[in-house]
């Protein structure tokens, strides 16, 4: 049986190159990347772009195209920058790559021109939407010509006919991102504005960590002020060009600190994803890659912890000595609220009997009928206090942060903040120990506000004092009570 074979031509569509070049680039910007890297890659040291309404053209000094280079611009995947991965002049690792932004350029405006000027000769192409989507060819003409002696070698990129426009504050941003702006002898240029890395006032922790698949080299900064941080997270970036800003998920285990932290790392062996804008995360590069960047950082959020627990602790002893002070002068006022001669002598020995029975510190959440006890209380008979030992409520262990205590006479209080959980009081107290809950729901919104966790903390003082008494007083009376250690604590005299 004879079997003749042909050959089937292989064909796409051209408007699906332009469809593609959409797709891959996300921002109408994005092509700015990769004529701006091309430009990096040939040794060129200075870059502009210029962006109007109808137009937009992008210059550079480069070493300029021939024939040949301009076939390798225009052929999609080329390998030319992967076999010749180092520029000839200034020895930079190739960033950018022949791929299809020209076709994403397309979808921009109608018409493409690349004028390029290399030895004595000046070359042209004009790439043109609509005359090359009908025509049955693919290829583009070439024009040639003698160089002027005024030309220079370069290229210059020119999209006419813009059919959306671009923001220049958006382009700007994004080239700060997409390309080597800290790389030796290369600038870029916005409307002949200088396009500079952004400079965070803060302390810089350098990277420089090899690994057995390359270098990881950069820069952690903890910025002086959230404010001064665009978008907090690590620059990530292949060949100098960024790729996503990361926080390795420790945004989520530390909630204050993160929004401090920017800076940037290099790292040339991470392998990327076709569009460029992600790593490809299941590689074994990149896994090691986050290891020990999550690993850094995790170190700098730990330290920015424990100085910001420093910082609160040196924040808070200072408000609750103010608050004592200020409550030391409203008791010598109203001498008649000071627990005095069998109340005091109570509460030491409460005080000294909680320290004694639980290692640590231990409060006893009180309801309203152990607060109103008399102070007979002290000598009902062992079967009475073992029942109404029974129908107390748990004891809480907790450690102080802070204690600061309150002389007065023959009476001192001593006052701690302290952990007692969400669910736990306001503010409890023991003998002579009150204890405020820094986890109460209240305290954790008054805290970010000076004077609000000022008065949170007189008025549980102030509430706690009142209650060692221990009197057959109304509730209207106890309110009265500390109504009036407030006033005189807090008002002028």
């Amino acid at each position: 049986m004879n079997i003749q074979r042909q050959t089937i031509k292989v064909t796409v569509d051209k408007s699906h190159l332009f469809t593609l070049g959409e797709k891959m680039y996300r921002e109408s910007v994005e092509f700015l990347r990769e004529i701006v890297n091309n430009a990096y890659d040939a040794d060129a040291t200075k870059v502009n772009v210029s962006i109007s309404d109808d137009k937009i053209i992008i210059e550079d000094n480069g070493s300029g195209m021939n024939v040949r280079g301009l076939e390798q611009f225009f052929t999609i995947g080329s390998e030319e920058k992967r076999v010749s991965s180092v520029s000839p002049r200034f020895g930079r690792r190739r960033i950018g790559q022949f791929g299809i932004g020209k076709f994403s350029a397309l979808s921009l405006a109608q018409q493409f021109i690349v004028e390029s000027i290399k030895g004595k000769e000046k070359y042209s192409v004009i790439f043109d939407k609509i005359n090359w989507k009908d025509s049955e060819h693919w290829e583009l003409p070439i024009s040639r010509e003698k160089a002027s002696p005024l030309d220079n070698e370069g290229t210059k990129i020119i999209l006419n006919n813009l059919i959306k426009k671009i923001n220049v504050g958006e382009a700007e941003k994004y080239i700060r991102q997409s390309v080597p702006l800290r790389a030796k002898k290369f600038s870029v240029y916005v409307n002949n504005k200088k396009i500079s890395t952004q400079i965070v006032p803060g302390k810089i922790f350098p990277v420089k960590i090899n690994i057995l698949y390359g270098a990881i080299e950069g820069e952690i900064i903890v910025a002086v002020s959230a404010v001064d941080v665009e978008e907090p997270g690590i620059e990530c970036r292949v060949k100098q060009v960024l790729i996503k800003r990361e926080l390795f998920g420790l945004d989520k285990k530390y909630h204050q600190g993160f929004a401090r932290i920017c800076g940037s790392v290099n790292a040339d062996f991470l392998p990327l994803i076709a569009s460029r804008t992600d790593f490809v995360q299941d590689s074994e590069e990149c896994k090691l890659f986050y290891k020990i960047l999550r690993a850094e950082l995790e170190k700098i959020l730990q330290d920015l912890k424990e100085q910001g627990e420093v910082k609160n602790l040196k924040k808070i002893t200072a408000e609750l000595k103010e608050v004592l002070g200020q409550i030391r002068e409203a008791l010598l006022l109203n001498p008649e609220f000071i627990p005095q001669g069998k109340a005091v002598q109570r509460l030491k020995k409460e005080g000294r009997s909680e320290n004694k029975s639980i290692a640590g510190i231990s409060v006893a959440k009180k309801d309203d009928t152990h607060h109103q006890t008399d102070e007979n209380d002290g000598k009902l008979d062992k079967k009475k206090r073992d029942e109404k030992e029974k129908t107390e409520k748990p004891r809480i262990v907790a450690e102080p942060i802070v204690s600061k205590g309150l002389r007065l006479k023959k009476f001192g209080v001593i006052c701690n903040i302290a952990s007692l959980g969400q669910e736990g009081p306001e503010a409890a107290s023991q003998g002579n120990i009150i204890y405020i809950n820094l986890d109460h729901p209240l305290y954790q919104k008054f805290y970010k506000k000076r004077e609000l966790l000022t008065l949170h903390f007189f008025r549980l003082i102030a509430q706690e004092l009142v209650l060692m008494k221990k009197l057959r007083i109304t509730a209207r009376e106890a309110f009265d009570w500390q109504s009036k250690i407030l006033k005189d604590a807090l008002c002028e005299k």
